[in-house]
């Protein structure tokens, strides 16, 4: 007489489980052998490496202009029409950034970097001579001479790297081609994106087994909501922490406005982290200036930033994409280790896609569970977050 599976084993997934955890078993035995032949891999880094800055530029573009796109829509206007007009917009203003804006940014700059090591020079001797015979001065002389040595070098790493660059045609070739290629491509996979969107998504969704596109596109919708509205959200925020302090600077008459405003509006797109990071650079420019200076740049700071936090950030990424400020932190720390530069700017969308999985798959637990253990008090279950 076979043997009835228990309650356990039927939670589990009954002989499924054993299906299951013999083809895990076989495919990390595949995944073992692959990584001892990792130069059969090669071939699909380079084309992954190829593809990935189009994608990821593309995916922020979509995100950041499909909302225009429906409203124009919805207002009567033909798709294809909106997406050209708002294409031909956007081409005319980065013909006007490049042509007029461009120059004058490139010489604040190179004008910057090549000022910045006497800036950090004067502010060390100042801060030496502030804190002499106290009981920092030690580990301060140890702080400020690793701060000086890196400034010192900052200008000729720079100066060697482009000079590299320069030297060997095929590095040329190959910068100028992947800038060419996520520039150049990833405009144009919008474009087609926005004018066809509901034909790819379609498309995919019939590739999906019947079974599972229930659960797929909630899924795909939760991710989409989440992570369009961060995105979204980090460059309309970026833009305007950047105009607002570049305005701020210029009522103060603060030096290299222009490439320190840039500064603060790109590392803005990094949570917390990046106003730290660009408060340096000005607060180090503003003390050379003047104390006054110093004064009126730590308000300008202060202003731009309570408004980020208190107007501009809630009015742009509303409800969407909660995350405790601990949290994001941890993420940022976390995915910067492990993935660099990448890891800090879209740690938080990635961090986004996990969350919905998870909360996906508690849900699904969730519901087994109350089938088979329900008699013991059940979970209350809900529908699923987006």
């Amino acid at each position: 007489m076979e043997k009835k599976p228990t309650r356990w084993i039927n939670f589990l997934g009954g002989r499924n489980l054993i299906f299951t955890l013999v083809a895990l078993l076989l495919m990390g035995a595949v995944l073992w052998l692959f990584s001892q032949l990792d130069f059969l891999f090669d071939p699909f880094v380079t084309i992954f490496k190829a593809i990935s800055g189009p994608l990821i530029l593309t995916m922020v573009l979509y995100y950041l202009f499909n909302p225009i796109i429906d409203w124009l829509e919805a207002n009567g206007i033909k798709r294809v029409i909106s997406v050209a007009a708002l294409f031909i917009i956007l081409i005319g203003l980065v013909v006007v950034a490049v042509v007029l804006i461009s120059p004058i940014i490139q010489k604040q700059v190179l004008s910057l970097v090549s000022s910045f090591p006497d800036y950090v020079d004067k502010t060390i001797k100042m801060l030496t001579k502030l804190f002499d015979n106290s009981p920092f001065e030690e580990s301060l002389d140890q702080t400020m001479e690793k701060l000086q040595n890196w400034s010192e070098g900052l200008s000729s790493r720079l100066t060697d790297y482009l000079s590299n660059v320069l030297k060997g045609a095929s590095n040329v070739v190959s910068t100028i081609t992947s800038t060419v290629l996520i520039i150049g491509t990833a405009p144009i996979i919008t474009f087609f994106l926005l004018k066809d969107d509901r034909k790819f998504f379609h498309y995919v969704t019939k590739l999906i087994p019947p079974r599972f596109r229930k659960d797929a596109k909630a899924i795909a919708g939760s991710m989409n909501t989440q992570v369009g509205a961060y995105l979204k959200g980090q460059v309309l925020v970026s833009i305007a922490i950047g105009l607002l302090t570049f305005l701020g600077f210029v009522i103060i008459g603060m030096p290299y406005a222009g490439s320190l405003s840039l500064l603060t509006g790109v590392t803005a797109i990094i949570p917390y982290i990046g106003p730290f990071i660009a408060f340096i650079p000005a607060f180090i420019v503003a003390l050379m200036s003047s104390f006054g200076m110093l004064i009126k740049m730590c308000l300008v700071w202060v202003i731009v930033q309570m408004s980020n936090g208190h107007l501009i950030e809630p009015a742009v990424m509303g409800k969407h994409l909660l995350v405790h400020p601990i949290t994001i932190v941890l993420v940022l720390l976390v995915m910067g280790d492990l993935m660099g530069m990448f890891g800090l700017i879209f740690g938080i969308p990635i961090y986004a896609v996990i969350k919905v999985l998870c909360i996906y798959f508690f849900r699904k637990l969730k519901s087994r569970y109350n089938r088979f253990y329900g008699e013991y008090g059940k979970y209350e279950e809900t529908d699923f977050e987006e």
